[in-house]
């Protein structure tokens, strides 16, 4: 039997035809493909040819740990063989399409499929800790969704036990590929966007549990379900019919009195979460959310701009996920980089460990005494867009920094901001970006270079108005 031509596919591994890639993990490839002689589609995992005895190893223990862990909303391993020196594992293909297909093809999920996402994801992870198992975060490619919102994903699960510090990773990069097919200004959609920022940024500071998560995904997807108007009640051909459409509506009412007392008790829950004590070396929280924000009419709308610049610790836990390969793959990255050219794709400010260092030891960064709550500078406009892209926002122009700032009152230490207001009308600049003075200063400053990194130079980020629903 020839060798399998992984570069030219179709190709022949076995009783198996490879017929498209799939994607990508750390030691194996994925391949959609179907099995000869019962004709079934499959989805075939390939160890790379190549790889050493201890990657051999690691996949082997994997497939076994995979063929004897059931968990809900898995596919099933189906077999695992070695031809022509080619180890590959064998899943169920899962009805539907994943989320990469999906993502290329431009579809997007209706609320009620992304909250069926989160419910299936969450629970298998919820299963795994309670049984102890030892998972690996999802990818796009691993995520499937059929039309009647039934959702497998291919088996995560590996070797070892259980860890406990994984989850956030995996809620995060579970939320960051479900941002790859959410539709945008789309109704039902807003507290979809709002568990999706609690997966990715936690709830004022403290992330939650799979099983808080995939309750809120339950919640919303039965409070946003569409009901028969009475007019669709009407038009039914029989009584019969007629009463059990009526049966139905009584019963949904009672749930959404039942799902409103659930919701304000997992609204008690959370704010307990949120005003947990924090241990005595912990650093000092940020301010509560009301008054944080200037709502303003910019060019994309009503939208809500900081009345502070970024801070150090916000930045930092930025780049803590983005530096952090379990955390942050490449359908993430491509989304965090999205409008940032290729060769600025590093992110870490001026000065990064100075300014670390200073916030530790209280000593003077530039004449300027930093705590968590300072302004990051020496950031590129690069670094601030990437940063505005993670957080779901925007750069603001010029007038909407202006603004901001006009509103600061008292703070009389602001750093220079970038903006992206282009000054086309200057010749000598070009299409220089405008850069607002530091507090004190009144020159106006235009930017020809995206890339600089200034230590005295931060950001602020433009947000959307939360949907009120």
């Amino acid at each position: 039997m020839s060798e399998p031509d992984f570069e030219n596919l179709p190709t022949r591994l076995g009783v198996y035809t490879l017929t498209e890639l799939l994607g990508h993990d750390a030691l194996t490839d994925l391949y959609l493909a179907r099995q000869r002689h019962v004709e079934r589609g499959v989805v075939v995992q390939v160890l790379r040819p190549g790889a050493d005895k201890a990657a051999t190893d690691y996949f082997l223990k994997t497939v076994r740990t995979r063929g004897l862990v059931t968990l809900p909303g898995i596919s099933h391993v189906l077999e695992s063989k070695n031809v022509g020196n080619v180890w590959f594992l064998t899943h169920e293909r899962p009805g539907g399409h994943n989320l990469a297909q999906m993502a290329a093809a431009e579809e997007r999920l209706g609320s009620a499929q992304t909250c069926a996402v989160i419910e299936t994801v969450a629970r298998m992870y919820a299963a795994a800790e309670e049984k102890n198992i030892a998972m690996e975060g999802l990818e796009p490619h691993s995520i499937y969704v059929r039309d009647d919102n039934t959702v497998r994903v291919l088996s995560p699960v590996i070797c070892g036990e259980h860890n406990p510090e994984t989850a956030v990773a995996h809620m995060q990069a579970l939320a960051a590929a479900i941002r790859l097919v959410q539709p945008i200004n789309v109704p039902r959609q807003g507290r979809v966007a709002t568990l999706l920022q609690w997966m990715e940024q936690g709830y004022d500071g403290h992330y939650l549990s799979w099983s808080d998560i995939s309750t809120a995904a339950e919640q919303i997807r039965t409070q946003t379900a569409p009901l028969l108007n009475p007019d669709a009640v009407e038009n039914i051909g029989t009584d019969s019919v007629g009463r059990r459409v009526r049966l139905k509506q009584a019963m949904r009412r009672q749930r959404r009195r039942l799902l409103a007392l659930l919701g304000a008790a997992l609204f008690v829950v959370l704010m307990g979460v949120a005003g947990a004590m924090l241990s005595p070396d912990a650093v000092e929280p940020l301010p509560a959310v009301s008054g944080r924000y200037l709502y303003v009419k910019a060019e994309q709308g009503e939208r809500r701009v900081m009345l502070r610049p970024v801070t150090i610790r916000e930045y930092q836990r930025f780049l803590n996920v983005y530096e952090d390969p379990s955390a942050t793959n490449q359908f993430r990255r491509a989304a965090i980089n999205k409008g940032v050219p290729a060769d600025f794709t590093s992110h870490t400010p001026a000065e990064w460990q100075q300014q670390l260092q200073a916030v530790d030891s209280g000593e003077p960064w530039h004449g300027n005494r930093l705590t968590p709550r300072s302004p990051v500078c020496g950031v590129s406009y690069w670094d601030a867009l990437a940063y505005a892209n993670f957080q779901g926002g925007e750069l603001p122009s010029a007038a909407v920094v202006a603004t901001a700032r006009e509103h600061a009152a008292g703070n009389n230490s602001l750093p220079e901001e970038w903006s992206t207001t282009v000054r086309q009308g200057d010749m000598l600049y070009a299409e220089g970006v405008e850069v607002l003075p530091a507090t004190g200063c009144n020159w106006s400053i235009v930017e020809p270079n995206k890339a600089a990194r200034n230590v005295n130079r931060g950001f602020r980020i433009l947000l959307p108005v939360p949907v009120a629903e």
